[in-house]
């Protein structure tokens, strides 16, 4: 009987790897069926069941020698696997990535543990995760290549066939990978598409999809089926649902939004208690499960939100129009009720299939406007003023709320980029948080939190927002860190005390650096059907409900909803087996899409600079490493590298313990937090890198400046008296 691949894995991960021949012997394979079973390795091999190690030994790809993760590169040439598993991420030297580039799917073999955490060689590439990739056309007599853009991918890609009719040298393009690398060999590829000019600003949006494999395009089956979507309300939905049109609803969005998935309304009942409506487009009703419009948006995962556009989750006629909570119109909804008290306590929570019409269309300045007790443009009437006004009031009572269970506020600053009309950066400056940005943001985490409060009691399975606990290694990492500003962190890593902390740095000098530390400490929150709370919240379960125009994972959470409130049979059961892999999927997606936003907003921070270069700013030191430190202009929130080479009026030593540059002779420290004076030396657009130099900025201490006193009296005594005896 041939042998099955269930008991060669069975096998190999009860036992020391094993080469071929001796694996077949300890199976007790026939001569006759050893070719057989060498193919059914093979197979194995290639479904990522096994892993080829040394020596020709194969093991299992997932005991504890091996896992296995993503791979993320740093320009540097080293990366991190961050593990499919709950453990830490495990360093990979430049030499020992093999043939994986960025982003991909790999087996890891762990090696002896590092001072600082595990290390790891890569065995074997499971998944590619980018079949194109974005670099400029180049040409060097007769060889072709591709330059990538992104330096965290391979210095060229080879050209297999002759492009100079389709490109000319130096306009960036797309390649197709047609060969992956092995061994020192680059890959090679086909040009597929030609983006132009790299100077041109325009283009910037295009080398961002690409780069990230995003779709700008929907496909026509998409389209069509989108087109076939009526804009009328069904007759018979109005006697299905509860008609709220009544009901004082308004939205409160960005100024340029266009897909408006939530709305507000708040009522205020006889014995002073509160009544929060939360209104969520009812995108459910027209993107039915299996067909096209679904599965295209559960690949595309979440909408994503670049610099000076959108690249929707579904296309417009839905995301703008038909599903969008517009002014006036009667849309279809699913909302949620809250009864709350006068000090935000939440003491009853009802859901409802429903039909709202939204009186006010508001943006976040507006309201502001009004919270602040002016006026602004295009008011609403004086009752939904008034409205607005006490939902401020309620917003500021379920801060203190979040704030009393231990939620961590890290309120860390972004970049907002201006740009003109050709796609120039004009302006970066610091974006404005306001009270109306946290009203809305109160409310919409009181919703989510209800209904994952209801899915559970339900027992209805869906997909959560986890938050798992931080790492304490990496906590124990920054404690030292902390301690050497003089701050202590506490040792019972719980969501309270980590607020605490953080208030307690609030104004400190190296505060904001610190707060920016704290965060990277913490886990990435990712979807997943097991409940296992929020930490960042401190909630015991949440889940993402109110942006279903906009993220995949609300829209399965709106299904699993309606289904209980119309009474039918769960469509949950149908999906809960493939739960997990929704889940990761969308997690991978939310990555990409804020690693494209971020690009995008990098691409025109780097062009803004690029224009200023001899300029001068002030900036705070936000990183140390023993090649320099990184300084980020206050005023635009861009960072870039003093390297030590540049500080000529001493020799720098980098001190790790507490992340100090301090210079031997004057004893001169750069230290995080610290004010500096900063110019602008250079920008390499490609490796989107700055280069500053110091102006102004160091500390010296007391002692330091008195040696460095004396010894100046002391020279200059000294030149005096040469002089004298010169003269006699």
């Amino acid at each position: 009987m041939p042998v099955s691949r269930d008991q060669i894995l069975d096998h190999v991960r009860n036992h020391r790897p094993l080469r071929p021949r001796e694996l077949a012997r300890a199976l007790r394979i026939p001569g006759k069926d050893y070719n057989r079973f060498r193919r059914l390795i093979q197979k194995l091999v290639l479904e990522g069941d096994l892993v080829k190690l040394r020596s020709n030994r194969y093991g299992a790809s997932r005991d504890s020698s091996t896992l296995q993760g993503r791979l993320s590169v740093n320009p540097a040439g080293f990366g991190f696997v961050i593990p499919e598993s709950d453990e830490s991420d495990v360093y990979i030297s430049a030499f020992n990535k093999g043939t994986a580039l960025h982003g991909d799917k790999v087996v890891v073999l762990r090696l002896p543990k590092r001072k600082r955490g595990p290390e790891g060689k890569i065995v074997k590439v499971l998944e590619r995760t980018n079949p194109a990739i974005v670099g400029k056309f180049r040409r060097a007599g007769l060889f072709e290549f591709v330059e990538p853009d992104d330096p965290r991918y391979p210095r060229t890609v080879s050209l297999s066939a002759t492009q100079s009719d389709f490109a000319a040298p130096g306009q960036q393009v797309v390649v197709r990978i047609d060969s992956w690398p092995t061994g020192y060999k680059n890959p090679e590829g086909t040009i597929t598409e030609v983006l132009g000019n790299p100077e041109d600003p325009q283009n910037d949006l295009l080398v961002v999809a690409r780069s990230h494999n995003l779709s700008l395009e929907f496909p026509p089956p998409v389209i069509q089926e989108a087109e076939r979507i009526p804009e009328e309300i069904p007759l018979e939905e109005f006697g299905r649902r509860e008609d709220l049109r009544d009901l004082p609803c308004i939205t409160i969005d960005p100024d340029d939004a266009k897909d408006h998935d939530d709305a507000v309304s708040l009522q205020s009942n006889p014995d002073g208690s509160l009544r929060l409506g939360v209104h969520i487009a009812d995108v459910s009703h027209y993107v039915g499960e299996g067909t096209a419009l679904d599965k295209e948006a559960s690949c595309r995962g979440t909408s994503v939100y670049l610099v000076d556009r959108v690249i929707p989750m579904l296309p417009e006629r839905l995301s703008s129009d038909i599903c969008s909570l517009r002014t006036g119109a009667d849309k279809l909804a699913l909302s949620v009720f809250l009864q709350l008290t006068a000090q935000g306590e939440t003491t009853n929570t009802e859901f409802s299939n429903s039909i709202i019409r939204v009186r006010w269309q508001g943006t976040y300045r507006q309201v502001q406007e009004i919270i602040d007790g002016g006026t602004c443009r295009r008011p609403p009437g004086e009752d939904l003023i008034q409205m607005v006004r006490q939902m401020e009031g309620l917003r500021q009572h379920l801060t203190a709320v979040r704030a009393d269970r231990g939620a961590i506020d890290f309120q860390i600053p972004e970049p907002e980029v201006v740009l003109d009309g050709s796609g120039n950066p004009v302006e970066v400056k610091e974006r404005t948080r306001l009270s109306s940005h946290r009203l809305i943001e109160e409310f919409m985490l009181l919703a989510n939190e209800a209904v994952a409060q209801k899915l559970i009691e339900e027992r209805i399975p869906t997909l959560y927002r986890v938050h798992d606990r931080p790492d304490p290694v990496a906590l124990g990492d920054f404690a030292r860190v902390a301690e050497a500003f003089g701050h202590r962190f506490p040792k019972r890593a719980y969501p309270r005390e980590i607020q605490e902390f953080v208030a307690r740095i609030k104004g400190d000098s190296a505060g904001g650096v610190l707060n920016t530390m704290l965060l990277r400490t913490m886990k990435k929150a990712t979807y997943t059907p097991e409940n296992r709370g929020h930490f960042g919240l401190a909630c015991k379960a949440y889940t993402h409900f109110t942006s279903p125009i906009r993220r995949y994972p609300d829209l399965l959470v709106h299904r699993q909803l309606k289904s209980w409130l119309l009474g039918k049979d769960r469509i949950s059961e149908r999906i809960q087996p493939r739960l997990p892999s929704l889940g990761d999927h969308a997690t991978r997606r939310e990555v990409a899409a804020q690693d494209a936003e971020w690009d995008s907003v990098k691409i025109k921070q780097i062009r803004f600079l690029a224009t200023r270069v001899g300029q001068v700013f002030r900036a705070t030191i936000v990183g140390i490493r023993p090649v320099g430190f990184f300084a980020e202009l206050d005023e635009h929130l861009i960072q870039g590298l003093v390297k030590v080479r540049s500080l000529k009026d001493d020799f720098y030593m980098f001190k790790e313990s507490d992340l100090t540059l301090f210079g031997q002779r004057t004893g001169r420290t750069f230290r995080l937090g610290g004010q500096v004076t900063v110019q602008v030396e250079q920008v390499d657009r490609r490796a989107r890198l700055v280069d500053l130099s110091l102006v102004e900025g160091g500390c010296l201490k007391q002692k330091t400046l008195d040696n460095l006193g004396d010894r100046k009296r002391k020279y200059s005594r000294q030149k005096i008296s040469k002089r004298r005896n010169r003269k006699n």
